[in-house]
């Protein structure tokens, strides 16, 4: 196995924590931000439900990307759509990270789950080239 395919596996597997982390985000924007009503007001709520429904998004865009990040890492040519999946997973974390920069904060756990997948989108394209050759 080459450097590039087992970094694309370590990125995978980095995926798939950052998917979980996603999932709690997303639950606790979604679910807990009714609680906050009083205190956040209506446009609070609706930031809060909005960026939840964003963080599960990514959450299961980022999952897929890594099941085939993590399966293409030993067969490239079973990749396919690895590299378009990882295109939406940055366009939805960037999404993610307006939507909760209306809190005035950058969510860490956003932008890291866009940086992982644009580093598989590149990780992908060296992959295929190496099966190429």
């Amino acid at each position: 196995m080459s450097t590039n395919r087992k970094a694309l596996k370590i990125v995978s597997l980095l995926q798939i924590v950052m998917a979980v982390v996603a999932v709690f985000l997303g639950c606790l924007g979604f679910f807990a931000g009714n609680l906050a009503e009083e205190e956040a007001g209506v446009l609070g709520v609706l930031v809060a439900n909005i960026d939840g429904i964003l963080y599960l998004v990514c959450a299961v865009l980022t999952f897929f990307c890594a099941v085939m990040g993590i399966h293409g890492a030993n067969q490239p040519s079973r990749l396919g759509s690895h590299r378009l999946v990882a295109i939406l997973v940055v366009v939805f974390a960037v999404l993610t990270i307006f939507a909760a920069g209306l809190g005035a904060d950058v969510p860490v756990a956003a932008a890291l789950i866009g940086v992982l997948a644009l580093v598989a989108a590149i990780l992908d394209g060296m992959c295929r080239k190496e099966a190429d050759l």
